[in-house]
Order: C-alpha cells, then sequence, then structure tokens
C-alpha cells in the first residue's frame, strides 16, 4: 500500500473505475469514442507513447479543417478521457506525477492509458482497419 503524496494522487491506481475486474458495459460505455474525433485521435495518440501532455497531443490532434488543436482544446480531451477512466497521471517509481516541458519554462504533467483506454484504443483501430 502506499503512503499519501504532496499531489493527492493514489501512486498504486490502475486503470481508474473501469479496471479489470469491471463489467463489459463499462468497457462499452468507456469505448463511446467516435472514431476520427479529437477525443479518439488523443487517444490513438497516448496509446503510441509512454506519456504525453496536452501540450503534446496539441501537436498531434487535428480539428475539422486540419489544423492542430490548441493546448486548451487539447487538456479538455485530456480532461474527458479522465472522466471516462480512460487516462490518468502517470507516474514516476516515486510516486510523483511526470512532469514534461511544454512551451518555454513551463512543464505540463504526462498521462497514460487505463487498461479500458487501451482496450478502447485497440477497439478504434480495428474499427478504423475495418472501414478503410
Amino acid at each position: 500500500m502506499s503512503q499519501p503524496n504532496l499531489w493527492g494522487f493514489d501512486p498504486d491506481q490502475v486503470g481508474g473505475q473501469v479496471g479489470n475486474s469491471h463489467p463489459s458495459t463499462s468497457l462499452k460505455a468507456a469505448i463511446k469514442v467516435k472514431s476520427g474525433s479529437q477525443k479518439a485521435q488523443a487517444l490513438l495518440a497516448l496509446y503510441d507513447s509512454e506519456g504525453l501532455t496536452a501540450y503534446d497531443l496539441s501537436k498531434i490532434v487535428v480539428n475539422g479543417g486540419g489544423e492542430t488543436i490548441s493546448a486548451n482544446q487539447a487538456a479538455t480531451r485530456i480532461g474527458e478521457l479522465r472522466e471516462q477512466d480512460l487516462a490518468v497521471y502517470l507516474f514516476d517509481q516515486f510516486g510523483r506525477p511526470v512532469e514534461k516541458p511544454t512551451t518555454p519554462g513551463n512543464t505540463g504533467f504526462a498521462h497514460v492509458l487505463t487498461h479500458a483506454g487501451r482496450e478502447a484504443a485497440v477497439t478504434l483501430k480495428i474499427s478504423e482497419t475495418n472501414n478503410v
């Protein structure tokens, strides 16, 4: 069992509320991410990474017009993924959230997918492959 830390995070938490032992209905609810949407793009980018910040995602995720989204929009997408228990903060070996450089002199918290997030990303990849 982990000790409380300064950031209020539980470094042993894995998978949020949609973990390995939850019913398939939890996963079905988590998968309701529209293919091609900004949220789906963020989910797939996180799947292919070892942790991204909102700033990182803002360089990858595009809007309907093909331009990359703002860091604020990317932060909103991460928030939505977190609310669906598809993404969580990335922690270092000491239970601290990992910060990565963003703009000069600033940092942001890195995020990774939960088990349910990884399954949702795989489902999206399969769905997109079948629709090609």
